[in-house]
C-alpha cells in the first residue's frame, strides 16, 4: 500500500516544505495538494513540490468545472507533467455545491458533469482537436502540444454513482476524509465488482483514501480538536462516509434542531477514531496495515501535528510501513 501525505489547502504554502523534503527523503510515495476555491490552488504548490523533490509523485486533489475549464487544466497538467515526467497525478470531481456557486458555476447533473469533464480532459491532455460541447463548457479546435505523459485521473466520489462513474472512467477512486472502515470495505467491494463488470483490470485502478491523522503519545489535544472540524462539513456527506459510526437521519435532525453545537456532541473521541488515523507512535503498523487490508491501494495523511513536527512524524510512519503490502 502507498502512503503519501496531504495538504488541505487552508494552511500556509511555505509551512509545507520541511513535511515534503521528508517525506522525499524518507521514501514515502506522494503528497497532495487540495484546492479549495478562496484559498490555495493546486497547481503552484504542484510546481514548488516538483522543483523540489526527486521521487515524490505529486498529485492534485479537489479541481472541478466550478473553478477550471478542462483546457485550461489540461494545460495546466502537462505544464507539470513536463516538469515531473509520470510523477503527476489528478483527482477530479464537482466539489460542493456552495463552493461553485462562488463563482457561479451551477452544476446541476454532478455525475454527468464529471463524466464529460474527465472525457475531455484527457482528450486534451492527449493533444487532441477538440470539438465538442458540453453544458457548462466547450471546445472549438482546441488544441494543445503534449510536452509529457498524460496523468492518470482519478474520480472523486462519495456516493454510489459518481463511485460506478469513477470504475467506468477514471484511472482511480479519490475517497475523501472522514471515512470509516466499514465504508471503505463497502466501497472497495462495490469498486471491484463495477471494474469486473466492465473489464478493467483493478490491478491498474488505484484506490485512494485520504484522511485526517496525526502521530502522538498524547492523542487528547487531536481529539478534542476534532468535533469542531466535523462539525463544520456538510452532514450529509460526513455521515455517508462514516457509514457505521453515525447516523445520517439523527443528524439531519440534530443540525436542524441545534446546529453546530448539536452536531459536536455527535462526533465523541469513539466517533473521531472510526474515521481518522490519530495513532500513537506504538500503534501505526497496525493502523496502516487495517488499511491495507481492507484493500485501500493509498492513503493520503492530511497530518494535524504542528509544522515543525511534521518531519519526524513522517520518519515514524516510513520507519512502520515495510510489512505493508
Amino acid at each position: 500500500m502507498r502512503v503519501s501525505i496531504m495538504f488541505s489547502g487552508f494552511g500556509g504554502l511555505k509551512e509545507t516544505f520541511p513535511a515534503v523534503q521528508a517525506a522525499d527523503t524518507e521514501g514515502l510515495d506522494g503528497v497532495w495538494s487540495a484546492e479549495h476555491l478562496g484559498f490555495h490552488d493546486a497547481v503552484v504548490p504542484s510546481a514548488s513540490y516538483l522543483a523540489t523533490t526527486k521521487n515524490l509523485e505529486v498529485g492534485l486533489v479537489g479541481l472541478s468545472t466550478a473553478g477550471r475549464h478542462p483546457g485550461l487544466l489540461a494545460m495546466e497538467l502537462m505544464s507539470l507533467s513536463e516538469l515531473g515526467p509520470d510523477r503527476i497525478r489528478v483527482q477530479v470531481g464537482t466539489g460542493a455545491a456552495p463552493l461553485a456557486a462562488l463563482l457561479g458555476h451551477e452544476i446541476v447533473k454532478p455525475v454527468d458533469s464529471t463524466y464529460a469533464f474527465v472525457v475531455s480532459l484527457r482528450e486534451a491532455c492527449s493533444g487532441s482537436d477538440m470539438h465538442m460541447e458540453y453544458p457548462g463548457f466547450k471546445f472549438k479546435g482546441f488544441r494543445i502540444t503534449p510536452l509529457g505523459p498524460t496523468p492518470a485521473i482519478d474520480v472523486m466520489a462519495i456516493r454510489p454513482k459518481m463511485i460506478k462513474l469513477a470504475a467506468q472512467v477514471g484511472d482511480g477512486l479519490s475517497i475523501s476524509i472522514g471515512a470509516s472502515h466499514a465504508y471503505l470495505r463497502s466501497t472497495v467491494k462495490t469498486v471491484e465488482q463495477e471494474l469486473k463488470s466492465a473489464g478493467r483490470d483493478r490491478a491498474k485502478f488505484r484506490i485512494t483514501a485520504h484522511m485526517i491523522a496525526a502521530v502522538s503519545d498524547d492523542l487528547d489535544p487531536y481529539f478534542s480538536s476534532l468535533p469542531t472540524m466535523m462539525s463544520s462539513f456538510p452532514q450529509d456527506m460526513a455521515a455517508i462516509l462514516a457509514q457505521g459510526v453515525i447516523d445520517g437521519e439523527l443528524a439531519a435532525r440534530i443540525e436542524k434542531d441545534e446546529g453546530a453545537r448539536g452536531i459536536m456532541k455527535m462526533w465523541t473521541a469513539d466517533a473521531i477514531d472510526q474515521i481518522t488515523m490519530l495513532s500513537t507512535p506504538t500503534q501505526l503498523r497496525e493502523k496502516l496495515s487495517a488499511y491495507a487490508e481492507i484493500g485501500i491501494d493509498e492513503v493520503a495523511l492530511m497530518l494535524l501535528n504542528p509544522a515543525e513536527q511534521q518531519p519526524d512524524v513522517i520518519r515514524q510512519i516510513s520507519l512502520a510501513r515495510p510489512d505493508l503490502k
